[in-house]
Order: structure tokens, then C-alpha cells, then sequence
């Protein structure tokens, strides 16, 4: 039995601090107009977190941090699947290969790898310290193009954090431009970071290194989760169980 839980529960040592690669916000970074809505629909999870979207930009995937299950939705917040897998405290979501989903568990610090297929899972703890549990891992993101996969911590301290495909960390990097970090999407069109800030209100496109580029308000309650495909922006409300989706800016 112990070997087993050696096999499932890998720990992750190492890494370094990256700090001062994210400014503050400024008049320059913070555009006055807002983000054009184009639609927003109710879903029916609770309290859901965390947002990701398949290549084709067709199914939409997110968790709820009441029923810790993971659900797949279609582009308009339909649920189309709901997998067997409860979680503890379930706060992200993403894509990863070969028909499988990473999911983050906040208290525990662990991300899971979830074979959408099987139903498998394999549960990696994340080594790093945070001062509070109910501040800790927020949102998750694969980049495809070099294996490589961006989770939050949600504040004290805001933390980018780059783990290998072996889910070894790379870098920590310090934010600073929000009052917290509550989901994250990287595009890989553009080769940017796009973060959600739930209590600052804000759309944030930031590069790999965590560095703010634009960002933009919203009004949305309690936004957890972020996704871009082609020219839309979508949005999960943890408080208002909706679905917003935004024109991407040019």
C-alpha cells in the first residue's frame, strides 16, 4: 500500500523565485473601455471554477469547488458530461495530453491528472510554501508548444508557478498587478498569459514571465476562470453560476 501511494502521490522539490517580473498596474497597462459582451448564459454547476477549452474551441470544461466534480460543457454552458471524480476543493482546470485533464486541488496542493477516458487519476503535491491553504493553487494551464504547464497561487503571495511536463517546478515569479489571481489560459496563437482577477475585477494578458501587457475591467462576481479560442474571452462567475463571453481585444 505505501508503494502504491509513492506511485500516485509524487512530490515536487526545487525551485527559485523569480521577484519584481510583474509591475504594478498603470494608467498605461489599464484600458478605460470595457471588454464588448457578446453573450452570457446560465450553467447549471455550482459555484464553478476554473475554465478550459478543447483545440477545436467547441467544449468548454470547468470544476466546482461545492461538488468537487469536473464537467464538460458545450461553447453556450450546457453540461455535457459530468465525470466520475470528486475532489477536494477542486479551484482549475486545463487540457493536457492525450485525452486527459490537469486539475488543481487547493488545500492539498496537489494537481491531479485526470484520464478523461479510463477515469484514471494520478495526484502530483506541489512543494511550496504559501501562507494560507484557502490562498493557495487557484488556476492551472498547459502550453503545448513546449510541455510545459503555469498554475496560480491566489495571493499572499500572488505566484506564478512553471512546472515541467513531470510536474517538477521550473520558476516561481511574484505578482503584484492584482489583488488576487483566481484563473489562468495560456493562448498559444499569441504565445501570452491571460489571468483573471476576481477581487480587482480585471482581465489581465501578461507574457510567459508573468510581465502585465494590457488589462482590462469586467464586471463580472466572483470571475474563477478564463479561456480564449479565435476572437472570444469566456468567463466563469463562481457567485452567479454564468458564463460570459467576451470579444477578445485586437
Amino acid at each position: 500500500m505505501l508503494q502504491k501511494i509513492k506511485n500516485i502521490i509524487v512530490p515536487i522539490i526545487g525551485a527559485f523565485i523569480l521577484s519584481g517580473s510583474c509591475s504594478k498596474q498603470n494608467e498605461a497597462n489599464l484600458k478605460d473601455d470595457a471588454l464588448e459582451l457578446m453573450n452570457t448564459y446560465s450553467i447549471q454547476v455550482s459555484e464553478p471554477s476554473g475554465l478550459a477549452i478543447n483545440s477545436e474551441g467547441t467544449n468548454l470544461y470547468t470544476v466546482s469547488d461545492n461538488t468537487n466534480k469536473i464537467y464538460k460543457l458545450s461553447s453556450r454552458g450546457t453540461i455535457l458530461k459530468t465525470y466520475n471524480y470528486e475532489g477536494n476543493d477542486l479551484e482549475g482546470v486545463t487540457t493536457f495530453s492525450n485525452n486527459k485533464l490537469l486539475v488543481v486541488e487547493e488545500r492539498t496542493k496537489e494537481v491531479v491528472e485526470y484520464d478523461m477516458g479510463s477515469g484514471s487519476y494520478i495526484k502530483h503535491k506541489i512543494d511550496y510554501e504559501n501562507t494560507d491553504s484557502n490562498s493557495g493553487l487557484e488556476g492551472i494551464t498547459y502550453n503545448f508548444n513546449d510541455n510545459t504547464i503555469f498554475i496560480l497561487n491566489e495571493k499572499d503571495p500572488g505566484l506564478l508557478i512553471k512546472l515541467k511536463s513531470d510536474f517538477t517546478i521550473l520558476s516561481k515569479v511574484k505578482l503584484d498587478f492584482a489583488s488576487d489571481y483566481s484563473g489562468i489560459f495560456y493562448e498559444s496563437a499569441t504565445n501570452n498569459l491571460w489571468i483573471v482577477s476576481d477581487q480587482s475585477k480585471t482581465i489581465n494578458k501578461c507574457n510567459l514571465l508573468g510581465k502585465l501587457i494590457e488589462s482590462y475591467p469586467i464586471s463580472v462576481i466572483k470571475a474563477e476562470g478564463i479561456a480564449v479560442s479565435n476572437d472570444k474571452i469566456y468567463i466563469v462567475s463562481d457567485a452567479e453560476a454564468k458564463l460570459y463571453i467576451f470579444k477578445k481585444p485586437i
